[in-house]
Order: structure tokens, then sequence, then C-alpha cells
């Protein structure tokens, strides 16, 4: 639905989706992404930084482009030779988030018309730029990627520097079919693992940020578990013992819950067998779809749903189990999200950095939480109003 038909979330066919899945699944497993975590707290200490000029301006933070910004730097790092130096910028590239929202904008018009997006690939950018201006944005990306992964075939990725491979040099050097490592479906798994790796997890970000300084009580009980936890403001603990932290795991947990992950209909059909519901029998090769909104807003597994509410979750080992067998944010199956482990990753190092370094200090500003926070509408991930400024916060001196 985004024009990418040969990317890994729009293959059909099941077999070639775990091959192509199979590809990728080194890098994001549990013990991989624990591997690459250090340099994931390395951009939170980029993050940090950059708050720290804001805070010593008085200059307010949009939550979005911040946090974006850092998601952007954490998966193209791993995706491409170098990060694309989201944190660099003093503004947070908002461009980057403007990039998403208007790919995921486009999304129920793409999948609608899925010829549109290869029709605008034919023409040229000053075409687009005139007559298309709406997605000029994704088609510039869309030929960077292109020569990015053109320079990784030409052996001009530079990544000896660093030493170790990213994800699409060690692509193009699978035993992959030549189809497979293409150019052209290879831009497909970028603007898939970018654009997932990118906005999903900044919106859960920022939500949970928005929710913890709103709320004292949770603010302070966080805040007093982290500064226990880490004496030192300026050095996060790894992520092995971060994730051992209770109140901190229960944010977790509320924040998926909460943002939802996708908030967009997954399709999903058994191509062999028919499947029974209650008296309902659905022939093989029936789509099946539902939203995690549904499952995640139902007051009878989750009351109070809108609230948020960390302590539902506990104690982890009794409630919060029970619980997570209705936490749908990474989805289930073969086809879950691939980054569900590095997402979670950058949740906990991401909040425990910003914690730990700003807690207490942090208010919202120019933020109304009927257009800038809740869901309002589906464009594949949750949004907020479409007139929405963003979440905005301001980091007091003291």
């Amino acid at each position: 639905m985004f024009g990418t038909p040969n990317s890994i979330i729009a293959t059909v066919d099941h077999d070639v989706h775990r091959r192509r899945r199979n590809a990728y699944a080194n890098f994001f497993s549990k013990q991989s992404i624990r591997k690459y975590s250090p340099v994931v707290q390395l951009c939170v200490d980029d993050l940090c930084r950059r708050l720290e000029e804001h805070r010593s301006a008085g200059r307010k933070v949009n939550l979005m482009h911040a946090w974006t910004a850092f998601t952007g730097d954490v998966v193209t790092e791993y995706s491409f030779p170098a990060s694309y130096g989201l944190l660099d910028r003093s503004d947070f590239a908002p461009e980057y988030y403007k990039l998403w929202m208007s790919i995921l904008s486009g999304s129920h018009m793409l999948k609608q018309f899925p010829w549109i997006f290869p029709l605008m690939s034919s023409f040229p950018l000053w075409f687009v730029e005139r007559y298309l201006p709406d997605m000029a944005v994704s088609y510039r990306w869309h030929k960077t990627w292109a020569e990015q992964i053109r320079n990784i075939k030409a052996g001009n990725s530079g990544s000896e520097k660093r030493g170790r491979p990213s994800i699409f040099e060690t692509l193009l050097d699978s035993d992959l079919p030549p189809f497979d490592k293409s150019i052209g479906r290879l831009v497909e798994d970028a603007q898939t693992l970018v654009g997932a790796g990118s906005i999903t997890t900044s919106l859960a970000l920022s939500l949970a940020t928005y929710y913890t300084i709103s709320d004292k009580q949770v603010e302070a009980r966080l805040t007093e578990e982290l500064t226990h936890a880490m004496p030192n403001p300026n050095t996060l603990l790894p992520l092995v013992e971060l994730e051992k932290l209770t109140y901190l795991s229960a944010i977790v947990l509320e924040t998926l819950r909460i943002s939802y992950g996708v908030s967009h209909r997954l399709q999903r059909v058994c191509p062999d067998q028919a499947i029974t519901y209650n008296s309902y029998v659905l022939p093989p090769g029936t789509p099946v779809s539902m939203t995690a909104v549904h499952i995640h807003d139902n007051p009878l597994i989750f009351p109070n749903p809108r609230a948020f509410k960390p302590e539902r979750w506990l104690p982890l080992k009794t409630e919060g189990a029970r619980l997570q067998k209705y936490l749908i944010a990474f989805s289930r199956g073969s086809r879950q999200c691939l980054g569900m482990h590095l997402g979670t990753a950058e949740l906990y190092l991401g909040l425990a950095g910003v914690f730990r370094r700003f807690g207490g200090r942090l208010r919202i500003v120019d933020t109304v939480k009927e257009r800038d926070v809740d869901l309002t509408h589906d464009i594949f991930t949750p949004s907020a109003k479409l007139d929405s400024k963003g979440i905005c916060m301001i980091i007091n001196r003291q």
C-alpha cells in the first residue's frame, strides 16, 4: 500500500516472503539487537546533547521531530554504511519527519491504485515537483536510496572504517536470487525498513514522553527508579540491565498498548485450509484482517483504555504476563514486525536516557490533547489531527 509491491511487507507468496524475511532475520534477532545497543546508546547521548542545547536556549522541542531524528539515525546507521546524521541538526531535521508523513498520507490512495507510484517514478523530478508536489518528497528519497544501494554494489560503501557491514551490504553479498538483490526491489525494502524503523517508534516515544510528563506521579516514580539504578545521570545502564527495571518495563508495555504500533488492518491469508470461527467457515484464500485498536482499546481487557496507566501491568510476572497476550503492537505470527526487538530497545534506552537526565524538569507546552495526541486518522500508523503542529515540551533550567 506504499507503491512497493515487492517489499517484505507487501510480498504475498508465503515462500517468497519467508526467503526475503530470513535474509534480514539475523540482524533483528534479540541477540543481534543487544550487540547493536551501544550504537543506540550513542544516539541517546547525541539526542540528550541536543536537548541540553534547547534547555540552555529556552527553546521548545517538537517531540515528533526529536524522536524521529533519533530513530532515523538508529535505523539508517544499521541499514546503510553511515547514518543520516539527523541528530547533527539543531532543529532535528523536520523534513525527515515530513517525508514519512507524506508517504503515509498517501497510503490509502496507493493501496487502491498501486500503479500510481511506478508511473510517477518514470517522470523527471521537475515534472513531479510541478504537477505532483505532494509526492515529490518521497520521489526524491527513492532516488537517494537507489543511489546508496548503487554505491554499495559498486564497492563505494566505506564501511571498513567502522568494522561491521550494514544490512544492505550483507544482503547484496548474500545468495538471494538476482531479482531479490536488484536495486529496484531493495529500494522498496529500504523504504519499508527505514520508514517502519523511524516513524512508528518515534510516535511511541513521543506519546510515552507526553503521558509520563503529564502525570507527575508516573514521572516521579520513573525518575526515582532510574536515579536509584543509575546514580550517574550521564552513564546509561546496558540494555539488558534496563530491561530488568520494573516500572520502566511497565511504561514500555503501556506505551506499546496506547500507541498501537500500526492502526491499519493487516490482512492475513490461509492459502490451503479453511478457517472455522464459531459457526463461520472461511474458505482457503480468504483475506482476514483486524486492527490493533480494537484489542488495545477493549475496556473488558484494559479498563479505562485511553488512560495511560503503567500500573495495570504490575506485577510484571503475573498481571503483566497475563495482559501481554493481548498486546499486538508488533502483530503476531510469521509476519510480525521484523524490527520489534530494535523498537523495544529504543524505547528502553531512549526513555531511560531522557528521563534520567531531565526528569522533573520537563513541561508540555503548546499542545492540545484532542488535536495533537489522540488518534484521529488511520494512515497505516495512528495520526493526530492533520492540522496538528506536534507535541511540544520545554526543559526547565532548574
